[in-house]
């Protein structure tokens, strides 16, 4: 095969060199280079044998998430944007090309010796927000196959192999199971059961926490240690059932030697962690959903701290003092006491009050763009532990006890507590002194007035809505038509971008995503505008929103982004142009 075409767009490609070949299918480049774009090819004896792969790839293409920043910008994952045909024939699918240089495995950062705590912190937030990505969007990944999770020393994460997860058919509501194989982070209610079961995000919670804790606490599985029970130690299978972690404070099974202790970690990732592995070993739905890791870890990121003896150390401000100079590689004591063993599910919320009603997380791009797809909760299964956890377990002095368990984790109507763990998040990194950009909360109004940027919206104000149409591609382009005056007056400025999703991927279902998406964010910042890509400096055709704001430099625009509390990726100085260049005309925040 020397050329494709590619369906939806109508366009013609050559085929590159190959730069990949697994046996079910060769990755190749895309000529002319500057599609930016890499073929999957199937092999004939995977099409045969997976008569579901052209649906699967059509309803992916129909209802992507914000899996890429734009031809320059960073791509969360690898996901198919165009089905490819040869003489009529389905031969696989066109995704973003992505430049491997510099790039290893998740799980080698997470092993390798000469990975800093810095690295390991950005790659773990990385990993986070893909996830959370596709989370957004209705997607389970399923299957955490470390060759498919790509990681640079700058924290960008890329998933590969995205054919393989599990999704949905916006058009027939049919649902494509993931292909996924067992393995040691499989989450403990699926080691039973068939590979085409259906997943939730609450499995996928479980390995993400399992590659979490690999990252942020080096060299420590959650559930390898030393051994202290009666008889040989159980298979790490039957540790993961009774919710038996190495640092769960229960003497039968202790971290082994020269792990680093739980104290490097901030008490609220400390929670996090025993509600992945404890809780959840009982009840799936308690562990903390990627969007609450991913506030947790922003905190993290912006609290780290730089060693004043070594610097290739870093570590959190919770810390009086680096964890990795300490004699005997204990840290010093944190700034405040956390107590071993502590078993509270969640952080209170900052008020003190009980947990009201929830209000959803604010939008990242992909639920800016997408939408957030809610599904009714299975019937909460009760996957209660063998006999090995109800085994009296030896206790120590300094073990504080339970408290109360909150309500459990569900894939909709969980409001209460991802409200709560968020803002004590926050709360938790503001009493060291940062205060955490959580990528899960974005409140209407910035914590902070800023003059300049208020004055600057007084004299370029959006326009006042009008009525729309009915169909959400008529209502795009009214809004658009109605932007357009404002939007004009950007023309040659920094401006903050705040969401982008590219166009014409599948009018009906994504159109109506992309308006939902854009009203949040207009309803949260009244100043939000609505512009077409073609015309601008983008390398594509997408839906944009920005803020009706012209600011004289890039620093003013991400200030801006940073006083509205966006997390890094969610928000960024654009300099808008009808003739600029489009490489370097975006400045990404961290």
């Amino acid at each position: 095969m020397t050329a494709f075409e590619c369906r939806r767009t109508g366009r013609t490609y050559d085929v590159g060199p190959r730069l990949d070949d697994d046996g079910r299918a060769a990755v190749h480049a895309v000529e002319p280079a500057s599609s930016g774009l890499a073929l999957k090819q199937y092999a004939p004896e995977t099409l045969q044998r997976r008569s579901d792969l052209e649906g699967r790839v059509k309803a992916m293409i129909a209802a992507p998430p914000a899996h890429r920043d734009g031809p320059a910008g960073s791509v969360l994952c690898a996901w198919p944007e165009d089905a490819a045909y040869v003489e009529g024939r389905f031969v696989g699918f066109v995704m973003p090309r992505v430049d491997t240089a510099g790039a290893r495995t998740v799980q080698d950062v997470a092993t390798a010796a000469d990975t800093t705590w810095r690295e390991r912190v950005l790659v773990a937030e990385g990993l986070t927000r893909a996830v959370a990505v596709l989370h957004d969007a209705g997607v389970v990944v399923g299957d955490f196959r470390d060759s498919n999770l790509l990681a640079w020393p700058d924290g960008r994460v890329t998933l590969l192999g995205c054919d393989r997860m599990q999704v949905e058919d916006p058009v027939s509501g049919g649902r494509f199971a993931c292909v996924a194989d067992r393995n040691a982070a499989t989450p403990p209610e699926l080691l039973a059961a068939i590979s085409s079961a259906p997943r939730t995000p609450s499995s996928d919670a479980f390995a993400l926490a399992v590659l979490l804790h690999l990252l942020l606490l080096p060299g420590a599985h959650p559930f390898r240690g030393r051994w202290r029970g009666p008889g040989d130690e159980p298979a790490e299978q039957e540790l993961m059932r009774a919710g038996l972690w190495s640092y769960a404070g229960d003497g039968r099974l202790e971290p082994q030697p020269g792990s680093p202790p739980l104290d490097v970690l901030p008490e609220t990732l400390q929670r996090y962690f025993r509600a992945a592995f404890v809780d959840g070993a009982r009840h799936p739905y308690d562990r903390p959903s990627a969007r609450e890791w991913l506030a947790a870890l922003v905190g993290l990121r912006a609290s780290t701290v730089s060693c004043g003896r070594d610097p290739r150390h870093a570590f959190g401000r919770h810390l009086r003092g680096c964890p990795w100079c300490a004699p005997g590689g204990r840290p010093a004591p944190p700034a405040r006491a956390v107590p071993a063993g502590y078993h509270s599910r969640r952080p209170a919320p900052s008020t003190g009050a009980p947990p009201g009603p929830r209000t959803p997380a604010a939008p990242h791009r992909a639920a800016a763009a997408v939408g957030t797809r809610s599904t009714p909760p299975p019937t909460r299964p009760d996957t209660s532990p063998p006999t090995l956890a109800d085994a009296p377990a030896p206790t120590r002095p300094d073990t504080a006890p339970p408290t109360r368990r909150l309500a459990p984790h569900r894939p909709a109507g969980r409001q209460a507590l991802r409200a709560a763990a968020v803002w004590a998040a926050v709360l938790a990194v503001a009493t060291a002194g940062v205060v955490a950009l959580a990528a899960a909360t974005r409140p209407s109004r910035p914590a902070v007035p800023d003059p300049t940027v208020a004055a600057a919206t007084r004299t370029n104000p959006a326009p006042a809505p009008t009525t729309r149409p009915s169909d959400p591609t008529a209502a795009l382009e009214s809004l658009r038509a109605q932007d357009a005056p404002a939007v004009e007056r950007l023309a040659e400025s920094w401006v903050a971008q705040l969401a982008t999703l590219p166009a014409a991927a599948a009018p009906d279902r994504a159109d109506a995503a992309v308006l939902a998406g854009h009203d949040r964010l207009r309803a949260q910042h009244p100043g939000a505008v609505l512009l077409r890509s073609p015309g601008w400096n983008f390398g594509g055709d997408y839906w944009v929103t920005v803020m009706a704001t012209p600011f004289p430099s890039a620093e003013a625009a991400n200030a801006w982004c940073d006083t509205n509390r966006f997390a890094g990726q969610d928000c960024f100085a654009k300099k808008l142009s009808h003739s600029g260049p489009v490489d370097g005309s975006a400045r990404y925040r961290r």
